[in-house]
C-alpha cells in the first residue's frame, strides 16, 4: 500500500502542480475574536480535494516541501523553533502508525508531520536539536509554528487512539494523508474527533469564581470548565457545569472566543456568565477548592506583585478570559 494510504476519488479537480500558489478560505467577513489565541491561526490550506495518493506523493517530492518531526508526542526543535526537513529525507526512517501526515499547504509549501519511533534517529537528523513537549513550546514558539504543532499533535493522538473500527473492531486504514481512516471490512469512514468543552468566567460584580483541581499546586486557580453533553447547547452546558461543580446559579451565559486545545483534542469555548448566588457548595470529586477572587487580586497575579496566587499561563484560554474581565 502507498505510504499515504488509498486516496479518495477525485472529481473534476484537474492537474495540480505541488508548487503552485494555493489559498486559504477567505475569512475576512467572519466576525473573528480580536484575542490572539495559542494553538490557533495555522496558515494552512487543508487541500481537501488534493489528497489522492498521486497528489500526496507529488507534494512530498516538491522542492519546497517541509516536514515537522516528532517522537512520543514531542517535537524536534532547534534554536527556539521547530526543526523541519524535506519529507524525502525521512524515507526509510522508523515511523509510528499512521506514517506521514499531510498537514496542508502554507502558500506553495506542502507541510507534513512525521512521528519517528526511535529517539536517537530523530535527534540525529539535524545537529543541535532537542525534543520538547508542546506544553513547554507553548511558552516560546512563534504563534504560527505553535498552531502547526498543535494540529500535528491532535491528529497523531487521534490515530493512536482510533486504530480500530468502532463499528466492527477491525483495524482501519489511513486515508487522505491522515485526515480520515476507513475500515476495509465494513467501509465505515472515521473522522478526527474534537471534544467540545465550555470554560466559564463566572462574575459577581468585581469578583469572579475560580477553582483548583485536585492535583494542582497550592495557590493555582483557573476558570471552571467541563465537557458539553449530548443534546446540550454551549449555554446550557455552562449553566449546568457551574452548578454541578460549585452549586452556584448563573445567568446570561455569553460566548466570547474559542481555542483549539491539543491535549488531546478539545475545542475550548470561552464564556462569561453572571452569578445569581454566591454560596459555594464544592463537588470534591471535581475540585479541591473554589474561591471568589477580586479584580485587584487577579491584576496583582498578572503583574507579579502577588506570587501566592497563581493564574493560568498566557497560552491558555482561561488566562485570556481573566484578562478580558479585568480590562472591562
Amino acid at each position: 500500500m502507498p505510504p499515504y494510504g488509498p486516496g479518495r476519488k477525485q472529481i473534476n479537480c484537474g492537474q495540480h502542480r505541488p508548487t503552485q500558489l494555493h489559498r486559504r478560505a477567505n475569512i475576512s467577513g467572519v466576525n473573528m475574536s480580536e484575542t490572539a489565541m495559542a494553538f490557533a491561526g495555522a496558515p494552512l490550506d487543508l487541500a481537501e480535494n488534493q489528497r489522492s495518493t498521486e497528489q500526496l506523493t507529488a507534494f512530498s517530492k516538491a522542492r519546497k516541501a517541509q516536514a515537522l518531526i516528532m517522537h512520543h508526542g514531542q517535537f524536534l526543535t532547534k534554536n527556539g523553533t521547530l526543526a523541519t526537513l524535506p519529507p524525502m529525507k525521512l524515507v526509510g526512517k522508523h515511523l509510528y502508525d499512521p506514517g506521514p501526515l499531510f498537514l496542508g499547504l502554507d502558500g506553495n509549501i506542502p507541510l507534513f508531520a512525521f512521528s519517528l519511533a526511535q529517539e536517537d534517529e530523530a535527534l540525529d537528523l539535524v545537529n543541535g536539536t532537542a525534543l520538547e513537549p508542546i506544553r513547554n513550546l507553548a511558552l516560546t514558539l512563534p504563534p504560527k509554528e505553535l498552531a502547526l504543532a498543535g494540529r500535528a499533535k491532535s491528529l497523531f493522538d487521534w490515530h493512536r487512539a482510533h486504530k480500530f473500527c468502532a463499528m466492527c473492531g477491525k483495524e482501519s486504514q489511513v486515508q487522505n494523508g491522515g485526515v480520515t481512516r476507513k475500515c476495509p471490512s465494513c467501509n465505515t469512514d472515521h473522522f478526527p474527533r474534537v471534544n467540545p468543552v465550555v470554560i466559564m468566567l463566572v462574575a459577581n460584580g468585581d469578583n469572579c469564581l475560580l477553582g483548583r483541581g485536585p492535583e494542582w499546586p497550592e495557590g493555582a486557580y483557573s476558570c471552571l470548565a467541563g465537557f458539553v453533553s449530548s443534546g446540550e447547547t454551549v449555554e446550557e452546558a455552562c449553566v449546568r457545569e457551574v452548578f454541578e461543580e460549585v452549586g452556584i446559579h448563573v445567568q446570561n451565559p455569553t460566548y466570547k472566543f474559542s481555542q483549539p486545545w491539543p491535549f488531546p483534542s478539545q475545542l475550548m469555548m470561552g464564556l462569561f456568565c453572571e452569578a445569581t448566588t454566591t454560596e459555594i457548595t464544592l463537588d470534591k470529586k471535581e475540585l479541591a477548592d473554589a474561591i471568589w477572587v477580586s479584580k485587584d487580586t487577579v491584576r496583582a497575579a498578572f503583574d507579579g506583585t502577588d506570587t501566592t496566587f497563581l493564574c493560568p499561563p498566557p497560552f491558555t484560554i482561561a488566562h485570556q478570559l481573566l484578562k478580558k474581565w479585568i480590562e472591562a
